[in-house]
């Protein structure tokens, strides 16, 4: 689990590096920042967190799509923390820009798609593990009634 877990930091670490150089070094527009809330911030802390913990799912594979998936939100959370104007969007799509974008939102999307087919492989893969529905059903009826 160790290994994992150093897996998943090591990604986001080093993926939010890319995307806060990225930032840094090219030249943005001043419309091509979005402001975001302290409770957006407070979310993504908690997305990072909880990408730490799938560490626990025995998976190299999830492993890096988790740290994928954080390292988008840091990247998005470190702008977002240290700058007053907000996240800056320094890929511009479009000769009139319909679309502006980061690089943390791209190693998010990755993230999230990565990690969906790690998980769905994982899930297949020890699939004996699981409760039968009627099972399951039973027991969260049972800790329900029990709190």
């Amino acid at each position: 689990m160790v290994l994992r877990g150093s897996i998943v930091l090591g990604i986001a670490a080093g993926l939010a590096v890319v995307d806060l150089t990225h930032k840094a070094a090219v030249e943005i527009p001043g419309w091509a920042y979005h402001l975001r809330s302290g409770a957006w911030e407070l979310l993504a802390a908690a997305l990072v967190v909880g990408c730490v913990a799938l560490a626990r799912v025995p998976s190299s594979s999830v492993a890096v799509a988790a740290g994928l998936l954080a390292g988008g939100a840091l990247g998005n959370l470190g702008s977002s923390v240290s700058s007053d104007r907000g996240i800056p969007n320094p890929i511009l799509v479009g000769e009139d820009t319909i679309v502006a974008f980061n690089l943390a939102d791209v190693f998010t999307l990755a993230g999230i798609c990565t990690l969906m087919l790690a998980l769905i492989a994982v899930t297949i893969r020890h699939r004996e593990q699981l409760l039968p529905p009627r099972e399951f059903a039973r027991m969260l009826w049972e800790r329900l009634r029990s709190a």
